[in-house]
């Protein structure tokens, strides 16, 4: 089973927890959950390691229930787990092929309510988050950067060959940037982005076009 596999059986559970939307991938968590002001926060593993519970201990200001989730084990679950998971009040959940099990219960987190911790994670949410897949591998899933670059390069593809500037093209193409000019400019000089993007400065001016 792999990791993003575990998503559509946690995505249920939350939504049998009262949550009205579950999105993925936000603010490097796996699965958020939200009902009314409480945040469920799932970290997900295709097996029980250390790396799992130290990513959920690190949860426990963003969410009042944190859950990591792994695949149904064959062996029970260690008594040092239990221990961690009960003093940090973090829940267990076990997929199962045909069922999905609630090991270990998770327990109210009054940390996320000091000063509304839990809203941080909120004000990262964005629309793709919403069918986002959690679990997927970095670089497969859909990202604010990735969005943004896919609205860069259709403009750019529009102008066939032509030169733009960034003014040119933030004209046209909104991005999740907070200093988007900067920031454009920077991105589209980058090692990565120099198969499709080339760029050149003429009177002081910088262009670039689609290669």
């Amino acid at each position: 089973m792999r990791e993003s596999e575990l998503f559509g059986p946690v995505r249920n559970f939350l939504l049998e927890q009262g949550c009205t939307v579950v999105y993925g991938e936000v603010m490097n968590c796996d699965v958020l959950g939200i009902n009314g002001d409480i945040n469920y926060i799932v970290e997900m593993k295709t097996s029980l390691t250390f790396k799992l519970i130290d990513q959920a201990l690190k949860r426990v200001r963003l969410g009042q229930y944190v859950y990591i989730a792994i695949p149904k084990r064959k062996q029970g679950i260690p008594r040092c787990v239990k221990e961690i998971l009960a003093i940090y009040k973090i829940g267990l959940i076990q997929v199962g092929k045909r069922k999905t099990t609630i090991s270990i219960p998770a327990q109210y987190n009054s940390l996320a309510d000091k000063r509304k911790a839990y809203q941080r994670i909120r004000n990262q949410i964005r629309e793709h988050h919403e069918t986002q897949i959690g679990g997927v591998k970095k670089g497969e899933g859909v990202t604010s950067y990735s969005i943004t670059m896919d609205k860069i390069k259709a403009y750019m593809r529009s102008r066939d060959g032509e030169w733009v500037t960034v003014d040119e093209i933030l004209e046209h193409c909104e991005t999740h940037y907070r200093n988007p000019k900067a920031s454009v400019m920077a991105t589209l000089k980058e090692k990565w982005n120099q198969d499709w993007c080339e760029t050149k400065m003429e009177n002081r001016r910088r262009y670039f076009r689609m290669k």
